[in-house]
């Protein structure tokens, strides 16, 4: 008779595992043996690897920084303004001994920088001994002048220049044979925030007084005369001494126009017995002309500013 076939499922048998850690003293000392071993494989390599670091190290500095082939030779400069390459050394404290190698670039750059009257410099290394050097400098148009502020035009010491972009910076010891015979702005009054070293002027008649002496510059080029100083008269004109002698006045805007005329008056008067002396360009028509005296050799000032800038000229 066959089997019959049920559903019921025999149930397993639960197994029971131990597990045991075994520990004693013998077991625990090849445990510290194995990773004793595996640390000083570690190490040694780690000591090689230091090893092949420093040799490398050295050996660079032997090739490089040490050999006598690449001695710095030569120092190559150019720039836009008077720094010679004796000064540059002196101002960067190069080692003329050195190698190409020994020298850090970036110090000196960040040296060069420090000072106001550079914007930009840029180094390099021109195998086997040549340092290149590449300096823009801001190029002074003018002098500023003002006595409250301490500020002394046509002193190196105490004076200030102003670039095309009416920045303030001192007068470095290499811009002084060129500056002395800049042209001056001179403010009567200023507070402190209006001249920073290192930036543009915020004083607004002392910028629109820059504008004239940078056009006159522009325009007189090759001319007999010129504007020696341009003092703040006030928040709406201007005076200006001219190399003539004479005194002019102008507003703060439309050189153009009062700079023809006063190349006009100059031709016109030029000769005369009383020479011109002050004269007021600002009106279109009717220009008022004061004549001095016969043989007189300028202005005569009448005011505290007009002293200030005979003072100047002399």
């Amino acid at each position: 008779m066959p089997r019959r076939k049920t559903s019921q499922v025999r149930k397993k048998k639960h197994e029971r595992k131990l597990h045991l850690k075994v520990s004693s003293p013998r077991i625990v000392g090849f445990e510290c043996l194995r990773l004793l071993k595996k640390s000083t494989r570690i190490l040694i390599v780690l000591g090689l690897l230091s090893a092949a670091g420093w040799g490398a190290k050295s050996g660079m500095r032997k090739f490089f920084i040490e050999n006598e082939e690449f001695r710095l030779k030569e120092v190559k400069l150019e720039t836009n303004g008077e720094l010679t390459e004796e000064q540059f050394v002196e101002l960067s404290g190069i080692d003329l001994t050195a190698t190409l190698f020994a020298i850090k670039l970036r110090e000196i750059r960040e040296r060069m920088l420090v000072r106001s009257g550079i914007v930009r410099v840029e180094l390099s290394r021109r195998l086997p001994g040549t340092l290149r050097v590449k300096i823009m400098e801001r190029v002074p148009i003018a002098w500023l002048e003002c006595r409250p502020l301490g500020i002394v035009g046509r002193d190196p010491a105490s004076g200030l220049l102003l670039d095309e972009g009416g920045v303030c910076f001192p007068c470095e010891d290499w811009m002084g044979e060129k500056a002395r015979t800049l042209p001056v702005v001179l403010v009567s009054q200023a507070k402190e925030g209006d001249v920073t070293i290192g930036k543009q002027l915020r004083h607004h008649e002392a910028k629109r007084a820059l504008e004239l002496i940078k056009l006159s510059q522009r325009k007189l080029m090759g001319a007999d005369w010129t504007l020696p100083v341009v003092a703040v008269r006030n928040d709406y004109s201007l005076e200006a001494a001219v190399s003539s002698g004479a005194l002019a006045i102008f507003g703060m805007y439309d050189h153009e126009r009062q700079l023809e005329n006063l190349g006009t008056l100059l031709r016109e008067t030029e000769g005369l017995a009383e020479p011109m002396a002050v004269v007021n360009l600002i009106p279109e028509r009717n220009i008022p002309v004061t004549a001095g005296r016969p043989g007189a050799t300028g202005f005569e000032p009448e005011t505290r500013l007009q002293r200030d800038i005979k003072a100047i000229l002399r």
